[in-house]
């Protein structure tokens, strides 16, 4: 399935347009774990919660150890040979760790399923990838895919010689799919590589100056792009120690902190939006930095509730699964003054610079790039940018249009003379523009405003189209306040300080919640669905 081997080698390269040389990255995610293990094989590695918080911990060369019996036991019982495709239903527990740092072992090329995915979608994405093997938590749902094999418990597989890799290995091979989110199952499943992976784990690590002992708070589910690459790969890379929780609990979040002294922790801002809701008592501990928030939009009024309840920062990431979780992220050395001009007080808080190994440029429709401050689309290349789409050349041609991937993404770039440094921001995304009137409008854009509207916790935005009326804007609000007097005519008011009369909605929704993935995203067709009743 990998598109993008040239005789170029492991420079990013689509159809002979390469990113630059090879990154001098020695070895593979494997081999840094190995080489953990041989060098300080004591050192935890992956602290793991459990659902009634009892904890338990593994070091390097425990990791080492007993993924290598899970290996043998997938070869010997399984019957999987070095090099097969293989599915997995993972959870935030070591045993599915353990599975993922096997497969890759093995260089088998394995599909990370979503356990809350209905079964039709996870048994499309099965059969569009090839894997013959489904594996599984222990703890999943064995409703969801009846066929797929538990994972055993690793300390009790015997030690298994692994048999001879059927070629050499090649870092441009698959290594990891991943399905995108709000697509068809089939149609956009992500290729990335074993050197996609390498690559992101050190530039990250760069990024955030990790290092060897560095404790990393963990709670996204492992099965999405962003809590596997940056909480597990990136920290077995540098040979931090992650400390992972099954799940976010608002509740117990806070005593996670103060318990285990992380130094970084990945959240997205739902999470942040919940803990800061609940959070009393003290700051973090000494030594705690900041919260790294990506995978959906970050509030500039989230961002300095936290400052203002916690005491920390948040640092706001962006990337797509396609570039191997992160593009660009807030430096984690800004002044206060910076900190405050680029995110708390932006109009639309910054998503940061490009980190290390990739390129990100604001490019026009003609492909030239855009001067600051001019809108264009969110393009990237680099040594973390995906193979392609798995089995799907069409849909690989039309993101790597002119040799960069095309994120479908809106915003702009912005040179600041003090720091030196580039930094991007979001203003909307090309698929996500309504045509209301013969104008065009970004949702993401009237979604920012009304979130900032007084007593307003949430919202979102949808174009339905209307019967001898066209297209209009229905909105979604979450209120902090049970009750609001002339809601529909506040909320019009407060829009037409930014957006002509003619777009601005007419009708507003107020919903317990609106409805996002677990890691934030706008379920965009089940909120149209939810606001395609009638008109008032």
């Amino acid at each position: 399935m990998t598109t993008r081997r040239t005789d170029l080698g492991l420079a990013h390269t689509y159809r002979d347009m390469p990113y630059g040389p090879p990154w001098a990255v020695p070895g593979s995610v494997i081999s840094r774990l190995t080489g953990h293990a041989r060098t300080r094989g004591g050192a935890p590695f992956l602290t793991s919660i459990g659902p009634d918080g009892e904890e338990s911990t593994l070091t390097y060369a425990e990791a080492d150890e007993l993924s290598a019996r899970v290996a043998g036991w997938l070869c010997r019982d399984v019957g999987v040979s070095p090099g097969d495709t293989l599915a997995l239903l993972p959870l935030n527990e070591p045993r599915s760790i353990l599975a993922v740092l096997a497969l890759l072992r093995l260089r088998c090329p394995v599909l990370l399923l979503n356990p809350a995915d209905p079964p039709a979608r996870l048994r499309e994405q099965i059969t569009a990838i090839g894997a013959r093997t489904v594996l599984r938590a222990a703890a999943a749902s064995s409703s969801v895919l009846p066929e797929a094999i538990v994972l055993p418990v690793p300390s009790r597989l015997p030690e298994t010689p692994l048999p001879a890799p059927r070629a050499p290995e090649d870092p441009a091979a698959d290594a990891l799919y991943f399905g995108t989110s709000g697509s068809t199952a089939s149609a956009k499943l992500v290729a990335q590589s074993h050197y996609n992976a390498i690559v992101n784990a050190v530039g990250v690590g760069l990024h955030h100056g990790l290092r060897p002992g560095d404790r990393i708070l963990g709670c996204l589910p492992v099965h999405h792009v962003n809590g596997l690459h940056l909480t597990v790969l990136g920290a077995l890379v540098a040979g931090a120690h992650l400390v992972q929780a099954r799940a976010f609990d608002p509740f117990a979040y806070p005593d996670l902190l103060r318990r285990h002294r992380p130094r970084i922790a990945g959240v997205v801002p739902s999470l942040l939006d919940g803990l800061v809701r609940v959070w009393h008592g003290p700051p973090p501990p000494p030594g705690f930095e900041y919260f790294v928030s990506a995978a959906a939009p970050l509030a500039a009024g989230t961002a300095r509730d936290v400052r203002d309840r916690l005491g920390a920062r948040v640092l706001q990431g962006y990337g797509l699964t396609e570039t191997t979780n992160f593009s660009t992220t807030m430096p984690r050395d800004l002044s206060e003054t910076a900190y405050d001009r680029f995110l708390l007080n932006a109009d639309i808080p910054s998503i940061g610079v490009a980190i290390p190994g990739n390129e990100v440029a604001v490019l026009r429709e003609d492909g030239s790039r855009a001067e600051p401050g001019e809108t264009g689309e969110l393009c990237m290349r680099g040594h973390n940018v995906m193979n392609g789409y798995a089995g799907n050349p069409e849909a690989t041609a039309e993101a790597f249009r002119g040799g960069w991937f095309h994120s479908q993404d809106l915003g702009f770039e912005q040179v600041d003379a003090d720091t030196g440094y580039r930094f991007f921001h979001i203003t909307g995304r090309t698929k996500n523009i309504a045509k209301v009137g013969g104008e065009t409008v970004s949702l993401e854009e009237m979604e920012r405003a009304l979130r900032a509207a007084p007593g307003v916790r949430d919202a979102a935005c949808a174009c339905v189209p209307r019967r001898f009326v066209g297209d209009e804007i229905v909105a979604a609000v979450v209120l902090d306040r049970g009750e609001w007097p002339d809601l529909r005519a506040g909320l019009r008011a407060h829009l037409l300080t930014a957006f002509a009369e003619a777009v601005v909605p007419r009708r507003f929704e107020v919903l317990d919640a609106i409805p996002r993935t677990p890691t934030g995203k706008i379920l965009r067709p089940r909120l149209r669905s939810l606001l395609s009743g009638p008109a008032e």
